[in-house]
């Protein structure tokens, strides 16, 4: 896999990349892609994964495997949706944000996520350029929509999703524990 060649960031563990990187093949696998690659990034616990499952709807498949296997999820953390995958410039990532935003409608809100490693660009910089090209109302606490972008050194990895497309394992496990009470 190239490096800018991912649609999906997963996060685990410091140091248990192997472990995760191997539970992750096993989950594409049960949810019907057993091709997906996973490989490690520069990043201590983070990994990039390329699979044909539609991302859009990866996360709630992942929740509904939890609640049915929740042996399956001991190292990973997160996995997050990848739309794009573009230099990590400024006015680039900009330009790539302007044209996926546009799906986000008129009457809803948006927040913009940045996650930076090892990188030294500002992220106000970033929030306020991307921002600058949406007019939607922000909403930080409650939004419609998460403008995300996640930079790994010289890539960027953007998406334009509704916060249940994002997948936590610790947040979900928390709710199958609140149910049982």
């Amino acid at each position: 896999m190239r490096i800018d060649n991912f649609n999906i960031l997963a996060s685990t563990f410091r140091f248990r990349e192997t472990e995760a990187e191997q539970e992750l093949h096993e989950i594409f696998d049960v949810l019907g892609d057993s091709f997906a690659e996973v490989q490690r990034t520069s990043v201590s616990g983070l990994l990039r994964c390329l699979t044909h499952i539609d991302l859009f709807i990866l996360g709630g498949m992942l929740s509904e495997l939890l609640k049915e296997e929740p042996w399956r999820f001991r190292h990973v953390l997160r996995v997050l949706p990848i739309e794009a995958v573009t230099e990590a410039e400024i006015e680039i990532i900009r330009k790539s944000v302007r044209k996926i935003s546009k799906r986000i409608p008129p009457t809803q809100t948006f927040r913009i996520t940045v996650e930076k490693r090892h990188n030294s660009m500002k992220s106000m910089d970033l929030i306020r350029a991307i921002a600058s090209d949406i007019e939607r109302n922000v909403n930080l606490s409650n939004p419609d929509w998460i403008v995300l972008v996640e930079v790994i050194q010289n890539v960027a990895g953007l998406s334009v999703i509704k916060p249940y497309q994002v997948f936590s394992s610790v947040v979900e496990m928390r709710k199958l524990g609140e149910k049982s009470i």
